[in-house]
């Protein structure tokens, strides 16, 4: 019994391991695939998926790292999604392109041709990038705004009960933007940012220049956490994270074939290109020097092979949501069964047990 005692004394004294989600940024399918990344991860860890209890979720990734910080289990969210129930989860098209978002959208075209069609008449014999440089003013600061996710979300956590406070939450949520005025990252969740509304901060992680106006809230203007950074991983080991997966659902294509193939797809995937070329070199001098700044935390980073087709078209669309939902789970299911089976011995065993692992 004096055993027993003890054994369950040191049990109780063993610090707790603290493990840590970051989920990069990625657009509708992005968010899709993490989601079916999630619930492979749930499925096969078990009860060690409980030991995860700081969540950091930047654009897309904020979404879902507020719904499973609120308790939702990954598998739940993906039966929702793949089988498109009634639902208050359902992430629908109108959760992002309401029809007042597309009156919206139009009246910011009708805007941007004003600007040239005004600039064009003044200055006839003015070059185009003149005509440009003069339309400044005139131009949209976005296509869509995101007044119809954060009424999306708001209404569906209260509809689920869930929590869009920070401060009601179990676990820790981290959902970093960007100040555009400021040049400076925020983090929602934690200090001055941690009172503000769930549904805010992920509007405001969200705001893709160009595609979406900036996030309006407090004064600021906020735009896409992934503007300049990726990841985010940095912030769950300064909160002791001793364990880190990193979720990126967006990497560039890479093709064998002749050169062309991305060009002849258009100016669409051409800068969705460019954008995830710089996205993935930045994860990994990112991660490089993490694990040079933290040699005794353990990042794992998961993310799609370069030729999965799923994710390669557009990461707004909703065409491909569910085909990169269910593809981000079968694609998980067999890196843990293999290349990832060091994580899977970190979190089952514990510390020491397993390397840096990457899909």
């Amino acid at each position: 019994m004096q055993i027993f005692r003890r054994a369950l004394s040191l049990l109780r004294s063993r610090p707790r391991r603290r493990y840590a989600l970051a989920l990069a940024g990625g657009g509708v399918i992005g968010g899709m695939y993490e989601v079916g990344a999630l619930a492979a991860l749930e499925e096969r860890l078990e009860r060690a998926w409980k030991d995860v209890d700081l969540f950091v979720g930047c654009s897309a990734g904020a979404v879902v790292a507020a719904l499973v910080a609120n308790g939702v289990p990954a598998r739940e969210i993906y039966r929702i999604l793949d089988e498109d129930l009634p639902d208050p989860l359902n992430f629908t098209r109108t959760a992002v392109y309401a029809s007042d978002s597309f009156r919206h959208a139009f009246g910011q075209f009708g805007r941007l041709l004003w600007a040239f069609g005004k600039n064009a008449v003044v200055g006839l014999r003015a070059s185009i990038p003149d005509m440009l440089a003069h339309a400044e003013a005139d131009l949209p600061a976005g296509f869509f705004s995101l007044v119809a996710l954060e009424r999306f979300l708001r209404e569906s956590f209260a509809a689920r009960g869930l929590a869009n406070s920070f401060g009601a939450l179990e676990h820790t949520l981290l959902i970093p933007a960007v100040d555009l005025d400021r040049a400076t990252r925020v983090v929602f969740g934690r200090g001055e940012l941690r009172d503000v509304p769930i549904s805010h901060a992920i509007a405001a992680s969200s705001a893709i220049p160009g595609f979406f106006e900036p996030y309006h809230l407090d004064g600021r203007d906020y735009v896409d956490g992934g503007v300049g950074f990726s990841g985010h991983a940095d912030l769950a080991a300064e909160m002791g994270a001793q364990a880190v997966i990193i979720v990126n659902p967006l990497v560039p294509s890479i093709s064998e074939n002749s050169g062309g193939a991305t060009r002849a797809r258009g100016l669409y995937s051409i800068v969705e290109q460019a954008n995830r070329i710089y996205s993935q070199n930045l994860l990994q001098l990112d991660l490089a020097v993490l694990r040079d700044r933290y040699p005794h935390v353990d990042f794992f980073l998961l993310q799609p092979e370069s030729s999965a087709g799923p994710l390669l078209g557009p990461s707004m669309g909703f065409e491909a949501s569910r085909a990169a939902l269910r593809y981000g789970y079968t694609s998980t299911r067999a890196w843990l069964d293999g290349q990832g089976d060091g994580l899977v011995s970190r979190l089952l065993i514990g510390p020491h047990a397993a390397a840096v692992g990457t899909m």
